[in-house]
């Protein structure tokens, strides 16, 4: 029993190290790009993750605030990130627009500014309230992404304005995935009640 049970103990390391070898092998055929579907579309490994969704002004109708917007693009994504969707979900705003031909992007963060990239297109669509931003040149993963998007003016009304951010890779027929959900609180300009008290 002993020459049988000692058989069967190095006939059972045999395996496992066969199976970590196969595993290892698998590992190493794996294509590093993104994952297709049967359809044809792509999709991220691993999705962007939101980072930070800030404002430079947090006042009522302020024309010259920036939203820096940063996602951050993991190692493992499998896909360089093409294009970004920036949706108003929640807040007391009926129209949130955007110059489109301001639109900055850049790698790094706000204060950190890197490498710049050109955007492709950007545009907004009102029904939906969404905007959408295309880069030139897809990000690599691995890094911080920041886009600095300018509304016209800030909302005309206080209060928590909640924005869902979605992200897409390069090809034909991307999908689209959830970033994550950025907040913004805006507070009512203080000097209104004195102006108008001025004006009386």
């Amino acid at each position: 029993m002993g020459k049988i049970g000692q058989w069967l103990k190095r006939r059972s390391r045999m395996m496992w190290a066969l199976t970590v070898l196969m595993w290892a092998i698998a590992a190493a055929l794996l294509p590093v790009g993104a994952v297709e579907l049967s359809d044809g579309s792509t999709m991220f490994i691993s999705p962007p993750r939101l980072v930070s969704f800030v404002t430079t002004e947090n006042v009522t109708n302020r024309k010259n605030a920036t939203y820096y917007v940063t996602v951050n693009l993991l190692p493992e994504a499998g896909e360089a990130l093409k294009t970004l969707k920036v949706s108003l979900i929640e807040g007391r705003f009926t129209r949130l627009d955007y110059h489109t031909d301001e639109i900055e992007v850049f790698a790094g963060e706000q204060g950190d500014r890197q490498r710049d990239y050109a955007v492709d297109f950007a545009e907004y669509d009102e029904d939906s309230q969404t905007l959408t931003v295309q880069l030139a040149t897809a990000a690599d993963p691995g890094q911080h992404l920041t886009f600095a998007l300018k509304p016209v003016r800030n909302p005309t009304r206080a209060g928590v304005y909640l924005f869902e951010v979605n992200a897409a890779p390069a090809g034909e027929n991307p999908v689209f995935q959830r970033a994550g959900t950025g907040r913004l609180n805006i507070f009512e300009d203080p000097f209104v009640g004195l102006r108008v008290r001025l004006r009386e």
